[in-house]
């Protein structure tokens, strides 16, 4: 008995007629149904293929993690990872295949809100839960679906700060670049009205999805009078390399007297200064996470694992998709199953603290897009001073309260 008890420690004992046969528990939860999750994101042009690949790859590691400790309920995870091109026509497709195909209990991913508003539309059809990995359009939250849960913060949280930060910094005449998708006009539209009510001067342009040349735009702002102090970009797509490119050799921004800064995550890729070189030092981005400073023991983990398994440094997008992936796990263990109510009412009540901090989910709808949005997701800038800096190592400007310079926005010498 003693040695039984013993086997049943480290595995499963079976009885084949009169033998006696140890199983492993990984190899039985190997041998059991795979609990089926599927992912949407870029990862290919004409989308933000590069962010969509680094959070693949943290979705990977977190199963790996999982399934490696005995997945969850007894089962393993299994992913199917579907490339939606940065289009919304791809998002609907893939979410369709996952559902009516695949047959998975939750979606997670994505980095275009135009494309997950296609998404969700199908899962909350299908009744799936979805969560919503790195998109920041108000109206996905605000449209009030059960099954739409988001980790990214929406264009709201994230145009107050770029606004305080501006007016801090006392740029005073700001020309901005914004992508005409649901994305880029949702934080077009958010930050508009804070620059108002401070008194700032803007000038605003659109760009389509695919545009590479800005040269046109460019030089008009270059010489417009009053000269402006700040170009600002709001782009998630690989479109903002040339820009920056023909920004900085045009002699527009960065100089001593236009800075730049983009919202939307190109800047925090390593593709970022392949691609810019030069041209990037003292853009000042947002950097979706904790400061390396507030980091906890996930975080730390998380990041050391990643790099050494994927020799490249993860994102705040790669860490908010590691951080999904165990919400949605977390939530079908304590839902004690998969039914897609039960798993909507556990993500309702998660308390799961993972890289970035202590996640919950808002069940208010004041205002509209507080519904199921984690309204604590941590936001901070960041202004690049070396050429290959990773997001991590740049300095952090704002918010205050978090920052490790005394500046707001250094500028180039003269």
């Amino acid at each position: 008995m003693r040695i039984v008890r013993r086997l049943l420690l480290i595995g499963v004992v079976a009885v084949v007629g009169a033998g006696m046969i140890l199983v492993p528990v990984k190899t039985l939860l190997g041998a059991a149904e795979p609990i089926k999750l599927g992912w949407v994101g870029p990862l290919s042009p004409p989308g933000g293929y590069a962010d969509g690949q680094l959070m693949k790859d943290a979705a990977t590691l977190a199963v790996d993690e999982i399934n490696a400790k005995g997945g969850v309920l007894g089962r393993p995870i299994q992913v199917s990872y579907q490339d939606t091109r940065g289009l919304p026509e791809e998002g609907t497709a893939a979410a369709e295949r996952l559902i009516s195909q695949e047959h998975v209990v939750a979606i997670m991913g994505e980095f275009h809100s135009s494309v997950f508003l296609a998404e969700m539309e199908v899962a909350h059809k299908n009744g799936i839960p979805i969560v919503a990995v790195d998109v920041w359009a108000n109206k996905i939250t605000a449209a009030g679906y059960p099954e739409v849960f988001r980790v990214a913060p929406c264009q709201a949280l994230i145009a107050t700060q770029w606004g305080n930060w501006m007016v801090a910094a006392g740029f005073k005449n700001v020309a901005i670049i914004y992508e005409k998708t649901d994305g880029g006009q949702s934080a077009r539209d958010v930050l508009l009205p804070i620059l108002q009510a401070h008194g700032v001067r803007y000038d605003v342009v659109g760009a389509d999805l695919n545009q590479t040349d800005f040269t046109a735009q460019i030089e008009r702002f270059k010489t417009h009078t009053p000269p402006y102090d700040l170009f600002h970009t709001i782009y998630s797509e690989a479109g903002l390399y040339p820009m920056v490119q023909q920004a900085h050799s045009a002699g527009f921004a960065p100089t001593a007297r236009t800075g730049i800064s983009n919202t939307g995550g190109p800047a925090t890729t390593p593709t970022f200064w392949k691609n810019v070189g030069d041209a990037g030092k003292y853009l000042v981005t947002e950097v979706v996470g904790l400061p390396k400073a507030k980091w906890n023991n996930i975080t730390r983990a998380f990041v050391a694992n990643f790099t050494k398994r994927f020799n490249s440094p993860p994102t705040p997008q790669a860490i908010e998709n590691y951080d999904a992936t165990y919400i949605i796990v977390d939530a079908i263990k304590r839902a004690g199953g998969t039914d897609p109510k039960a798993l909507i009412a556990a993500l309702e009540k998660t308390t799961w603290v993972g890289g970035r901090g202590k996640y919950s989910f808002a069940t208010d709808h004041n205002p509209d897009w507080h519904y199921h949005q984690f309204v604590d997701a941590p936001v901070n800038l960041v202004q690049f001073d070396k050429v290959g800096q990773t997001p991590d190592d740049a300095p952090v400007v704002w918010p205050r309260s978090l920052a490790t310079v005394q500046y707001t926005y250094k500028r180039p010498p003269q």
